[in-house]
């Protein structure tokens, strides 16, 4: 009877938790009591629930707030964080761009985390209209005093349940043939090696790589397990799936400006609420991004469609049609990220150039779709050196942070000798990926944008921001390639027209 009633305990409760869906992450927008046409200095409170917040307004579009968050009522304030307009932008006429028109200015989101008070001082600019956009995004549970919640207690992941029920149900099998633990301890020993081998089988290796230099698909959570049950958005504009370009040229690398400080159980909350605010505050079709990396090295599948197509999602205004955005989650402004993403974004980045058919170290030259954000106007045929860039090379952002903006180069370096080619020629249509479009939905082909315009720009991206655009403009020229690859002739140190 005590291995039946241990089985009972560990398996009842494995099967209550499996049971209890995620709730969809909810949203409330809260407005503040700052008055209009307030400047730096105005300041006032929200008192609601949040794990992530941004601020909405209405003015000065370049306008910039100071964000605070605290837990109890008469705890302490979170260290501030400044926040802006926010960096991720749809192409100009895109569907993201249609279904976002009209919506007050908003600014990039922030991981509170519980947060029940949340704090917000105008810095810069002339504002009205002033509010909080909070989300809540927790993981199921199941009920209080339940099997469920018994289960939540016992063990904290699918291995260790699945090893402790083929455990017992050994010694159970054992002892209906007659077996007593307490008379052969080598019959133990066997069917304990047998169970952790009975393990083992049931967990399939990896597909083996077909070029065993080239990197093969990192493992990835799919949309369908952090977020099944969000819905593409039913907004009209949003069409009934997403766009597909006829291929990726390049790769665009970000960062979210989250918190740091999040555990590894926090990342696929995180990443349904940042889902939540782009598709609830922002107006986009989908979270914007294609894919997002956590400290941890997990890798997140984005905007649904398939991993391994060109996915025109919302993450560098101007050039989405044509690119892949992988956003690492946290805030590298004066940190580096951890082993563990680096690795991660290295094998990802190799692999979606591999099947792309994409050497990172040659140069190429694309063509601006247009956005509010984009350092050129639509139709600007614009040349890069290298195929793996930071979104402040496209926009003006200080993205992917300051610190972490400088390894671009030892990135490319670490990315360059493991790319080979897994998919088809380029311009050719990729093989619908594990998470293809949405069920019922018409995906819809881009055709790549002509340029309208005889401006024709050969650039050395800037590191830092710009404020404005102009004809001739000093750069700083980027990391050397890497030594495996191609040598690529720099072009000229300043912006020329022609």
């Amino acid at each position: 009877m005590v291995p039946a009633v241990a089985l009972a305990v560990l398996g009842a409760p494995a099967l209550a938790l499996d049971g209890t869906p995620a709730p969809p992450p909810g949203s409330m927008s809260v407005p503040l009591a700052i008055p209009e046409g307030a400047g730096a200095g105005a300041q006032a409170v929200a008192v609601v629930p949040a794990d992530l917040v941004g601020v909405t307004w209405k003015g000065d579009p370049t306008a910039q707030f100071r964000v605070e968050a605290r837990r109890k009522r008469s705890g302490p304030w979170s260290p501030a964080v400044v926040v802006g307009a926010t960096d991720v932008a749809p192409d100009d006429g895109s569907p993201d761009a249609r279904a976002a028109a009209g919506r007050p200015n908003a600014s990039d989101p922030v991981w509170v985390g519980g947060a029940v008070q949340v704090r917000v001082t105008v810095e810069t600019g002339a504002v009205g209209g002033v509010g909080v956009a909070a989300v809540t995004a927790t993981a199921g549970r199941a009920p209080a005093g339940s099997a469920g919640a018994l289960g939540g207690t016992i063990a904290g992941d699918d291995e260790a349940f699945a090893l402790a029920l083929v455990l017992v149900a050994a010694l159970l099998a054992a002892m209906a043939l007659g077996w007593s633990p307490w008379r052969s301890r080598r019959t133990a020993a066997v069917l304990g090696v047998g169970a952790l081998l009975a393990v083992t089988a049931c967990t399939p290796n990896p597909p083996p790589s077909p070029n065993p230099v080239v990197a093969a698909q990192p493992a990835m959570t799919m949309q369908g397990s952090w977020g099944g049950d969000l819905p593409w958005n039913p907004d009209p504009d949003c069409g009934a799936g997403p766009e597909y370009a006829g291929d990726a040229e390049f790769l665009v690398v970000h960062h979210t400006v989250n918190s740091n400080s999040y555990g590894p159980a926090d990342s696929r909350n995180m990443v349904r609420a940042i889902w939540r605010y782009h598709v609830q505050t922002l107006g986009y079709c989908d979270i914007a991004y294609n894919f997002v990396i956590d400290r941890f090295g997990q890798i997140f599948e984005g905007r649904r469609g398939g991993v391994d197509r060109a996915v025109v999602a919302a993450h560098a205004g101007g050039f989405n049609w044509a690119s892949s955005g992988v956003a690492l989650l946290g805030d590298f402004t004066s940190v580096q990220p951890s082993l563990e993403a680096w690795n991660a974004l290295v094998d990802l980045l190799a692999w979606k150039a591999s099947v792309h058919r994409r050497d990172p170290a040659t140069g190429f030259s694309t063509t601006s779709a247009g956005s509010g954000g984009a350092r050129w106007p639509a139709g600007t045929r614009v040349s890069f050196p290298n195929r793996i860039l930071g979104h402040r090379d496209l926009g003006f952002t200080a993205c992917p942070g300051d610190s972490f903006y400088p390894r671009l180069a030892a990135l490319r370096a670490a990315v360059q000798p493991r790319v080979g080619w897994l998919g088809p020629a380029p311009g050719a249509a990729a093989s619908a990926g594990p998470a293809a479009a949405p069920t019922g939905s018409t995906p819809t082909t881009v055709a790549p944008r002509s340029s309208t315009s005889s401006t024709t720009v050969t650039t050395i991206p800037a590191p830092i921001p710009a404020p404005t655009v102009s004809t001739t403009t000093a750069t700083t020229a980027p990391p050397t390639a890497p030594t495996t690859a191609p040598t690529i002739a720099p072009p000229p140190s300043t912006t020329t027209t022609t």
